[in-house]
């Protein structure tokens, strides 16, 4: 099941439940060689790299490559980490993301809210990505981040992680 809504100003919610219980989606979303394995799913791009020190003050760092060589990488801060339920981080992009360790960041920082709420043996995960600059930004994001939340879907439903 997938929920999509776009509030107002550049604020973006996607929510989407899962098969699993909230500790197994918790996992999947903040280890590091879970999300290298459910964010590489599919084809045009690779999973370079992820870095993840899971504690507020704590940064992160997914680095992305495009089939065509160009590189995506996405970095910030953690502002709160509450396991299993609610993630609190920056997000920005890296000028050149093409390095091996963190680089200068585009300056567009945002803010991304993951929230996990059990419903019986399932669980809700509700993103909240907010602070875009334009529309045009939160728009492009949401196509991202529901990208994402079906490749971990299909990362968790075909059972490759467990409790």
């Amino acid at each position: 099941m997938s929920n999509d809504e776009l509030t107002s100003g550049h604020k973006l919610v996607v929510s989407r439940e899962f098969e699993a219980p909230r500790e197994l989606v918790w996992k999947a979303w903040t280890e590091p060689r879970h999300v290298v394995r459910w964010l590489g799913a599919g084809e045009g791009m690779t999973i370079e790299s992820v870095t993840m020190d899971l504690r507020a003050g704590g940064k992160f760092r997914l680095q992305q490559r495009m089939e065509d060589g160009e590189y995506f990488t996405a970095a910030g801060t953690y502002l709160e980490v509450d396991p299993p339920g609610r993630l609190v981080y920056t997000w920005d992009w890296e000028k050149d993301g093409g390095g091996t360790d963190f680089g200068e960041l585009e300056g567009n920082e945002t803010r991304v809210t993951v929230e996990l709420r059990e419903h019986g043996n399932r669980t809700e995960l509700t993103l909240t990505h907010e602070k875009f600059g334009s529309i045009q930004s939160r728009d492009n994001h949401r196509q991202g981040w529901q990208s994402w939340l079906a490749k971990l879907g299909d990362f968790i439903n075909d059972k490759q992680i467990t409790p």
